[in-house]
C-alpha cells in the first residue's frame, strides 16, 4: 500500500488527475474536484493539454504537466473525421516524445495510487499497463454507459462518437458520468451524477432582466444573425462570440468576459448558444430555458439538445432563423418544468453522491 497515513486518520493518496483539452467543460470540472482531493489532504498531479493545460495552470502552477492533447478539425461549422485524424496522425512523433517524458519524467516517480481521468486517454492507458487503479469522471461516456434514446437520422454519427467513446479507454473501476438528465445505466460501475459548475457562479443571484443571451456558435454568420435579430424588435439581445463591442439596433455586441457573461446570463430571459454540456449546465443552474444550436456532427450534442426538448428546458434547431425564434419565445412563455428526470446543476450533491463512491475505490478516498 503506497499511500499514507494522514493526520485526520484517513489517507493521503497519490492522485493523477488527467483532463481533455478540447472545450471548456473538462478544464473547469477537473478545477473543481481537484481543488477538494487537495483541500481533503491528497497529493494530485494534473496532466493537461490545450485549454485545459493553459487554465489549471493558472490555478495550481507546477502541479500541471503536459500530457499530448487529441483535438478536433472543423469545416463548414462541423466535425470533419478525415481531417481530424489526418490533423492528430501529423503529430504522432511529437506526441509520442511528449507522453514519454511526462511518464518518464513525473508520473512514474511520482508512482500514484490512483488515476483520475476526464475524457483523456493517455495517462489512462498508461494506468492499465502499469495496473494501477484508474477512474473516468466525465459527460462523454453517457454515450456509451446510458441507455439512451434513439435520435432517427443519426445512425452514422451515433456510431462515430460511441466507438470514439468506446477505444478512448476502458476497464476503468468506476465511470462517473455527470449529466443533466436521468436514464437507465447499463453497467454497476456506471454512476449518474447531477452536473457541477464553477464557484463562481454563486456569486450571482438569477434573475430577470428581460434579454437575451446569445453565445455566437462555430460558423455562425455576424451579418445573417443580427438581421435575423433586428426582424424581433420588440426583444433586446446581448451577444458574445465576436470579439467586439457595438450596439446594432435592437443588439448589444460584448467582448469576451468571464465575469460580464455570467452577470448577463444570470439576469437572461433565455440562452441562445450550442449543446455543450457545460453552457447547459449553468443555464441549468440559473434555471434559464435554452435555443439549443448543435454542432452539425457531434452526436453528444444532438443527443443533448433532443433530452432539452424532451423535458421542457427548451428548443432546439439547426439555425436561428425567425421559426426557431418564434418557437424559442413561444416556450419562454411556459413555466419552468419541474420533471423528476432532471438533474439540475448542484455541486453539493455532486459532492455528496461522489463520496461513497470514492470510499470503494482499491484505493479508497476521503472527500
Amino acid at each position: 500500500m503506497r499511500y499514507s497515513e494522514h493526520s485526520t486518520g484517513n489517507y493521503m493518496a497519490k492522485i493523477v488527475y488527467a483532463v481533455a483539452g478540447e472545450g471548456f467543460g473538462h478544464s473547469s470540472r477537473s478545477h473543481l474536484i481537484g481543488k477538494r482531493l487537495i483541500d481533503a489532504g491528497h497529493d494530485v498531479i494534473f496532466a493537461g493539454s490545450n485549454k485545459s493545460l493553459e487554465y489549471l495552470r493558472l490555478y495550481f502552477g507546477n502541479r500541471v504537466k503536459e500530457v499530448f492533447g487529441l483535438t478536433f478539425a472543423y469545416e463548414h461549422g462541423k466535425i470533419s473525421p478525415f481531417s481530424t485524424v489526418t490533423k492528430n496522425l501529423s503529430r504522432i512523433i511529437y506526441a509520442d516524445r511528449l507522453n514519454h517524458r511526462l511518464f518518464k519524467d513525473h508520473i512514474e516517480p511520482f508512482a500514484p495510487d490512483l488515476v483520475i481521468t476526464d475524457f483523456e486517454p493517455f495517462c489512462a492507458w498508461w494506468a492499465i499497463r502499469n495496473k494501477v487503479p484508474f477512474i473516468s469522471i466525465d459527460h462523454e461516456h453517457f454515450l456509451t454507459h446510458c441507455k439512451l434514446d434513439r435520435i432517427e437520422g443519426q445512425f452514422l454519427t451515433h456510431l462515430n462518437a460511441a466507438v470514439v467513446a468506446r477505444t478512448y479507454y476502458f476497464w476503468a473501476k468506476a465511470y462517473i458520468v455527470i449529466n443533466f438528465f436521468d436514464v437507465p445505466v447499463k453497467s454497476a460501475n456506471t454512476y449518474l451524477l447531477p452536473p457541477v459548475v464553477r464557484p463562481m457562479l454563486t456569486q450571482y443571484q438569477s434573475s430577470n432582466g428581460g434579454h437575451i443571451l446569445i453565445y455566437s456558435t462555430t460558423g455562425q454568420d455576424e451579418g445573417k444573425l443580427l438581421d435575423t435579430l433586428g426582424k424581433f424588435k420588440d426583444q433586446r439581445f446581448i451577444v458574445y462570440g465576436f470579439g467586439e463591442a457595438r450596439e446594432i439596433g435592437n443588439c448589444t455586441l460584448k467582448e469576451r468576459s468571464t465575469e460580464g457573461f455570467l452577470a448577463d446570463l444570470a439576469a437572461c430571459r433565455g440562452v441562445i448558444a450550442s449543446a455543450g454540456f457545460s453552457l447547459i449546465s449553468e443555464c441549468l443552474y440559473f434555471k434559464k430555458k435554452m435555443l439549443l444550436l448543435p454542432v452539425a456532427g457531434q452526436y453528444e450534442q444532438i443527443v443533448n439538445t433532443h433530452y432539452a426538448q424532451k423535458l421542457g428546458l427548451g428548443v432546439g434547431a439547426a439555425e436561428v432563423d425567425e421559426e426557431s425564434l418564434s418557437a424559442f419565445f413561444a416556450e419562454l412563455e411556459k413555466p419552468m418544468p419541474e420533471d423528476k428526470r432532471i438533474l439540475w446543476s448542484s455541486n453539493e450533491k455532486f459532492f455528496e453522491s461522489l463520496k461513497p463512491i470514492f470510499e470503494k475505490l482499491p484505493v479508497p478516498i476521503h472527500l
